[in-house]
């Protein structure tokens, strides 16, 4: 279980919707919120991940509910959100975590390659946001933390579909806060660097070019439960005055003010 900080965040009660909860980044934030007294809703395609990280909820006393969803259509979305505010009564925090790194060369990759990770990133947002708002609307408040990432900001030449995808989820995050502001709803995005994972591992082998991006300026990895920690302050009324913004969580490794 992650162990959360003892300043007390004020989430205990609520009711939290994960999408990516099965990967490196997902699992740690479940676990976080969970562990600030926040019941949470699991997704992601893979039960078995899932399931994994509801039991370690629930040993620990937690409250987790596992919900395998294709969130590549907007059916299956809406349905989940339904599904959420029938049996929670509102849906307080939304937190998108999900990821289809595309890597290559540019001139190499392909018209589905870019639509792929299109409908698996940047569309998966949109869709997740335009089911939850208006139950938060409803409700006269909620939170939305996106995960995007480094690339969106200093684009790295092998990964322009995600970085591409992770630059319109900044902009799209800012103007849902604008949007939505005065309907008590707050949205912002965490922008990580490079985070220890079994996928970031496996892609450091495959590209070389991806490993830790400007080492000097990082005194170490990232790691999942630094974007958990990142999550659970934005999602807490104790930063109810931040709202739209873009937070870097990378080590300070952009080398830009």
């Amino acid at each position: 279980m992650v162990v959360a900080t003892h300043l007390d965040l004020k989430l205990s009660g609520k009711t939290a919707w994960v999408l990516g909860a099965s990967g490196a980044i997902g699992s740690a934030i479940a676990l976080m919120l969970a562990d600030l007294g926040v019941r949470v809703w699991l997704s992601g395609r893979n039960q078995t991940k899932l399931q994994a990280v509801c039991d370690r909820i629930t040993r620990a006393g937690g409250l987790a509910v596992v919900q395998v969803l294709d969130a590549t259509q907007s059916a299956p979305v809406d349905a989940a959100a339904g599904a959420i505010v029938r049996e929670a009564g509102r849906i307080d925090i939304l937190v998108n975590s999900t990821a289809l790194p595309t890597f290559g060369k540019f001139t190499e990759l392909t018209d589905e390659d870019w639509e792929r990770t299109f409908q698996s990133k940047l569309m998966v947002y949109v869709r997740t946001m335009r089911a939850v708002l208006p139950h938060m609307i409803a409700a006269g408040s909620g939170t939305i933390v996106n995960i995007s990432g480094k690339a969106g900001r200093l684009p790295s030449p092998a990964h322009l579909p995600g970085g591409s995808m992770n630059a319109a989820i900044n902009l799209l995050t800012k103007g849902i806060a604008d949007a939505y502001q005065h309907q008590g709803i707050r949205a912002n995005t965490i922008a990580p660097g490079p985070i220890a994972s079994e996928r970031l591992n496996a892609l450091t082998a495959q590209l070389a070019t991806i490993a830790t991006a400007n080492p000097e300026y990082m005194a170490r990895k990232g790691e999942p439960e630094d974007v958990a920690r990142a999550v659970a302050w934005l999602a807490s009324p104790l930063s109810e005055f931040m709202n739209g913004i873009v937070l870097p969580l990378d080590g300070g490794s952009i080398p830009t003010v």
